[in-house]
């Protein structure tokens, strides 16, 4: 039995995971709060789960409201309202609105609430095991010319190169995930590139478990496609974020957040080299997750003879030593930081120009930009940060990190 209840205090969501444990030991009951996680998004419909139940109130919150638009969701799981107090009219509404059962968490019911739960989970699972043999649910697990069992295509989120991204809903993790999907590259000697980078990629947030990390849900292979199931952010990037405007005080809180995060890579002995607000993303408005370690490398190991002298990464993001396919060390990762946190205190680039060859030789010879008058005393900072040479960097992320929240809490300190 697989529950999703959507209820805002501890002591409900408790309380329905104990009467569903007394009927099945093993339930599965994931929360969903929705004052801290917002709107249920419309590509979602429940699928994976045997019936959701939600709440009728939350501070903020209208769940009749929320019941209108999933109870309309053609394919969504049944629908159990729970009131917050026994009302004729009230129930009646949820009922009338397409709840499948009606139950008072005031004080509930054993045997009504694990009624409501088996008859729902009964009638979903006769609904998806008729779903699963149509056509439109053949369709739905085809992602470009892969089709991958487990799956529910949404939409395409992203089109690359080399690897289409799309929004998902999986049957195992919690709500939709970002779906990447590449064509397998196979070198001579027969190893499928495509799987290796993803196999880096996953294997890199397995072992850092860091909670500005983005989570990795699965790896696989379908249809000579490797593809990689991850966490998905409805709220997007940070560039997206940043066209809104930041305040000084928001952006050195990200900062922090990211050298915090670029300490925990380094210290695992790894480099991400691609930094930059595209794979920088939102999980909440306070916390941000970074993404991508398809550019990553071990920082332990010896460079191939192929890769000496290649420019990887974006070049206004790259630091002097990167852009010149130099030997690096995590300060080149600082250095990135320090243009990210530049662009979030100006709305723009350190170093701009048409060429991108042009702009690798601007972050070594053209000196630092200054920013405007209100923002002088954050100037040092970005001069550490952006140093040409890398001995007048921060020596490590550790260092950036205090060293950025100390600004933060001075800034804080004179502008009230």
């Amino acid at each position: 039995m697989r529950l999703l209840t959507i209820e805002q205090e501890p002591r409900v969501q408790s309380l329905i995971r104990h009467h569903a444990s007394c009927r099945w030991p093993n339930a599965e009951v994931v929360p969903y709060a929705p004052a801290e996680r917002g709107a249920i998004p419309p590509e979602f419909l429940a699928q994976g789960y045997d019936a959701v139940l939600l709440s009728q109130s939350w501070p903020g919150g209208d769940g009749m409201e929320w019941l209108r638009d999933l109870a309309n969701r053609s394919g969504f799981a049944p629908v159990i309202f729970m009131l917050d107090k026994d009302a004729p009219r009230a129930r009646e509404a949820a009922l009338g609105w397409g709840a499948f059962a009606v139950v008072c968490k005031q004080r509930f019911a054993h045997a009504e609430l694990i009624d409501g739960i088996e008859r729902a989970s009964h009638r979903h699972r006769l609904a998806m095991a008729e779903w699963r043999v149509s056509e439109e649910a053949r369709e739905s697990h085809r992602f470009g010319d892969a089709h991958i069992p487990g799956y529910r295509r949404a939409r395409l989120l992203a089109r690359g190169s080399v690897s289409h991204l799309y929004i998902a809903e999986s049957e195992k993790a919690d709500g939709l995930v970002a779906l990447k999907v590449t064509p397998s590259q196979r070198d001579d000697s027969g190893i499928d590139q495509s799987f290796e980078r993803f196999l880096q990629e996953y294997e890199i947030a397995e072992r850092i478990q860091h909670p500005n990390i983005v989570r990795l849900h699965e790896l696989g292979i379908a249809d000579d496609h490797a593809y990689l199931a991850m966490e998905y952010f409805p709220l997007g990037d940070l560039r997206r974020r940043m066209k809104t405007g930041l305040a000084p005080a928001e952006s050195l809180r990200y900062a922090t957040q990211l050298a915090n995060v670029l300490g925990a890579i380094h210290e695992a002995g790894i480099l991400h080299r691609d930094l930059k607000p595209g794979n920088v993303m939102l999980r909440t408005e306070q916390q941000l997750a970074v993404i991508d370690f398809g550019m990553a490398k071990q920082a332990a190991l010896q460079m191939e003879l192929t890769d000496k002298g290649l420019i990887f990464g974006t070049p206004h993001y790259m630091s002097p030593e990167q852009g010149h396919g130099q030997q690096l060390d995590a300060r080149s990762d600082l250095y990135s930081l320090g243009v990210v946190l530049y662009e979030m205190l100006t709305g723009e680039k350190p170093f701009r120009a048409d060429n991108p060859m042009t702009v690798l030789y601007m972050h070594r010879n053209t000196p630092i930009p200054r920013v405007a008058p209100e923002l002088a005393t954050l100037q040092p900072l970005l001069d550490q940060l952006l140093a040409k040479e890398v001995d007048d960097r921060f020596a490590d992320a550790t260092e950036a990190a205090q060293a950025i929240e100390a600004v933060r809490e001075q800034w804080l300190q004179r502008t009230g």
